[in-house]
């Protein structure tokens, strides 16, 4: 994680235990995890800014006063304030309104985005060793600092998909038919799975994180809900100048026989679909950045590498940019949210008809979450393999990419397979 604190510290004694960081107290704490091993807790208590949708409109607050503006328009302005970075999470639908994209309506009073702006933190290095930061001009005292949680558990999740094989196999063969038909190239088609969990989701995070290992894990309390993530997909990073997403299209299983892996890996990446299909996201991404870049600047410096994870392998890209001088933040989010590889090309069209063919809206999976500092730099991952948890009920989503090459049996058993990440 490339975000600098003002203020560093190191810790040492009991509370630099082996355990895992972890949210633990009073609500509105987050808990970014990375793949490699370095760990970000922020504690509740700084600035939030929200947007719910009021029936008519979205209504955007900053610590429970309205703010001028759109959505995107109040989070830059929040984020150039304070000199502060900010942690949180935006809905998929908010990302289609704020790119003038076709979406399902939601209920009056969702939530669209909530951010925190981070006074504090306890940070974990891939090293292990713990450090205090601090974005204040005096640093806190130090029974202020969060502290490592407990150890966790190994609570056990089912899932249910909210429909079944044979109605995705019919919504799998209606995109081919419109895909024939030239109305779009690939549509990314999602279905929600639901649980219930009757435990502690920091335990349930823990134990996803050990098994998945996901370079962009979460655990968000957001108010309303609590948003646990286990994402491999960077959607949208900034550094200076430079931008850059990371598409992943194409999927196979991991059985944790090298040999067998890496043939599937081979098949992955020789498999006509899939490159079509990856292919043609690669573009549109490239297309999203190219409207922000300098002329010239957009590059996929990586095509089609097949990485592989806990579970699955994936093949993923770089597509990189300079981006305009004076970029603003809402029009860096205008451009490229919501992602490519979870809608499709073109998108209008395919947004248009998934607003209607999928189960439920979305809500934060396929949106965006992350963190955001204060000189603009930011990284955002794509909230994909992500679970909604409200009291003991959780929404689990996953999805693909169906072109005219797509096999429904196929397809049907990708989203069981990525329910593996959270289910073990």
């Amino acid at each position: 994680m490339d975000l600098k604190p003002r203020h560093c510290l190191p810790i040492h004694g009991p509370e630099a235990s082996p355990s895992p960081p972890r949210p633990d107290g009073p609500t509105g704490a987050a808990w970014l995890h990375t793949g490699g091993g370095g760990e970000w807790v922020v504690p509740s208590g700084g600035p939030v800014l929200e947007t719910r949708w009021s029936g008519d409109a979205w209504i955007t607050t900053l610590d429970g006063r309205p703010t001028a503006g759109s959505p995107w328009d109040a989070l830059e302005a929040a984020v150039q304030t304070g000199g502060l970075p900010w942690v949180g999470a935006a809905t998929f639908e908010l990302a289609c309104a704020e790119a003038g994209l076709p979406h399902p309506t939601p209920a009056a009073g969702s939530l669209g985005q909530r951010w925190t702006g981070v006074r504090s933190s306890l940070h974990r290095r891939p090293d292990g060793a713990l450090e205090a930061w601090s974005w204040e001009a005096d640093p806190p005292p130090p029974g202020a600092w969060p502290r490592p949680g407990a150890g966790p558990g190994t609570p056990a999740l089912a899932l249910t998909p909210r429909w079944d094989e044979a109605r995705h196999r019919d919504a799998v063969e209606t995109i081919r038919d419109l895909i024939l038909e030239g109305r779009f190239y690939v549509a990314n088609l999602c279905v929600p799975f639901d649980g219930r969990f009757e435990g502690d989701p920091a335990d349930l995070a823990s134990a996803a994180f050990r098994r998945a290992r996901p370079p962009f894990g979460a655990l968000l309390d957001l108010g309303d809900l609590t948003l646990l993530c286990l994402s491999m997909e960077r959607l949208l990073a900034r550094r200076g100048g430079r931008i850059w997403s990371e598409p992943i299209k194409g999927t196979v299983p991991r059985t944790g026989d090298g040999e067998a892996d890496r043939i599937a890996a081979a098949r992955l990446a020789a498999d006509p679909k899939e490159r079509a299909e990856h292919t043609m996201i690669v573009d549109l991404v490239r297309n999203d950045l190219g409207r922000i870049a300098r002329p010239g600047s957009v590059a996929v410096p990586r095509f089609m590498a097949v990485e592989p994870f806990p579970t699955v392998q994936h093949m993923v890209s770089t597509v990189e940019a300079r981006a305009l001088p004076g970029l603003g933040l809402a029009d860096l989010l205008r451009a490229v949210l919501p992602g490519g590889s979870v809608t499709g090309a073109p998108k209008h069209a395919v947004c248009a008809h998934l607003a209607g063919a999928e189960a439920a809206p979305r809500d934060f999976y396929c949106g965006a979450l992350g963190w955001i500092g204060p000189e603009g730099d930011l990284d955002l991952a794509l909230p994909i393999r992500t679970a909604q948890i409200q009291g003991n009920r959780v929404t689990y989503w996953a999805g693909g990419g169906i072109t005219h090459r797509s096999e429904p049996g196929r397809e049907w058993a990708e989203l069981l397979l990525k329910t593996r990440a959270i289910t073990g």
